[in-house]
């Protein structure tokens, strides 16, 4: 890969950064991962056409909210359907497969109907709902809903997702308005502060960001920054950012304020976005477990709070050092990348593998929602990170 090598803005797949479909026709190992490209095609061929489509509520056409292991039960759908639209769209990038955007569009269709405000009186249409709290609307789906309404925009050139990302950047304006609030309560007419919330800052810049590409609008970029220099006020001096009512690290709210840093780097030149992206990195680098995975929650004091590891966070983190050692060329971000790819590896179900429930048809090929198991759940949320990292990990390598 060319140090000069120029690569686009973009969240959902590596071709969203202008990188080419890997070849997986090599069955040797990698230097550091120990598993092959045809490996990695394997697993990801067989989430997304053996493990995903158990999960389809047939009724709906939408994704199950869970599968728990034990005793069978499959949550009704809910929002999870947000985030399983990313992995159908970076799959279809990857194989061509226009069923694959067929149900990205119906996943992502389910949850605008159910979950975003669309009435035209209300001073926050365009904002999703929580899926528990239901009175509650909230800035982190709000900006995740404008990044996948982009991406179908951007593959099935309809121009309702294009209004549909446009109306959920309006809510985002008003969010930056009001405090750069979190959320939006429904019940009471009142934004939320920083003080109970979680702040996801860096999704409303890549949303944004997105939005700046997709019309040509400059506003779209000016907003990001003013969302940027929030972020970068708020940054610990140890580096990290605490985002859960200003006093909790947690790894959900990791790689896109990372990723957020490094994209406004490229964009602007401007070197406070690249220091607070490597005081950000290197806090993950010294706390980084020897299998790769974080500790969900930590406090501002450096205790964790959570041991529990959410794995979907793993590779979603590791596709952000990938993208900071492209721009840094510093082998300690790609090290660590490939260290929590590991850990998300070992979190998926393989038939005949060691894994618990390995024989459970509806189990495998899926990964599961927590380490340790907790509940036994796997879901289409926790697959679309998995499969992403999957993704960017050989077309990254491959181009590098």
């Amino acid at each position: 890969m060319s140090e000069k090598m120029l690569f686009k803005m973009g969240i959902i797949s590596p071709q969203d950064w202008g990188l080419p479909v890997a070849s997986t026709t090599s069955k040797t190992p990698g230097p550091r991962l120990d598993v092959s490209p045809a490996e990695l095609d394997r697993r990801i061929r067989g989430n997304v056409y053996e493990w995903l489509p158990r999960q389809l509520d047939p009724e709906t056409g939408a994704f199950y909210g869970f599968y728990r292991a034990p005793d069978g039960y499959r949550e009704p759908p809910q929002t999870v359907n947000l985030i399983a639209s990313w992995q159908l769209m970076a799959t279809y990038d990857r194989f061509d497969d226009d069923e694959l955007l067929e149900h990205a569009q119906r996943a992502l269709d389910f949850y605008y109907h159910q979950f975003v405000v669309s009435h035209p009186m209300s001073v926050v249409r365009g904002g999703a709902q929580d899926g528990v709290a239901t009175h509650e609307i909230w800035t982190k789906f709000s900006a995740e809903f404008v990044i996948g309404a982009l991406g179908l925009y951007r593959r099935t050139n309809q121009n309702a997702w294009l209004e549909r990302a446009e109306q959920s950047g309006r809510y985002l304006l008003q969010a930056a308005r009001h405090g750069f609030a979190p959320k939006y309560r429904l019940d009471t007419g009142r934004w939320g502060d920083l003080d109970f919330g979680w702040d996801s800052w860096g999704r409303a810049v890549e949303a944004c960001l997105d939005l700046a590409a997709a019309t040509g609008d400059a506003s779209w970029r000016d907003l990001a920054l003013r969302w940027a220099e929030h972020g970068l006020s708020i940054q610990a001096e140890d580096g990290c950012f605490y985002l859960i009512d200003q006093e909790y690290y947690n790894t959900d709210l990791a790689a896109d304020e990372l990723r957020a840093l490094t994209f406004l780097y490229e964009l602007t030149d401007d070197e406070r976005f690249l220091h607070a992206a490597l005081r950000f990195a290197d806090w993950h680098l010294a706390h980084q477990r020897p299998d790769g995975a974080w500790a969900m929650t930590l406090d501002r004091d450096g205790n964790i709070v959570v041991p529990t590891v959410g794995p979907g966070d793993m590779p979603n983190i590791a596709i952000a050092l990938f993208r900071l050692h492209h721009v840094t060329g510093e082998e300690r971000y790609l090290d660590a990348a490939l260290l929590a790819l590991r850990h998300s590896l070992s979190m998926q179900v393989l038939p005949g593998g060691n894994q618990c429930y390995a024989d459970d048809l509806n189990a495998q090929w899926g990964f599961w929602s927590w380490d340790p198991y907790y509940d036994y759940t796997l879901s289409a949320d926790q697959s679309t990170h998995h499969t992403r990292g999957m993704m960017f990990l050989l077309d990254y390598l491959a181009a590098k």
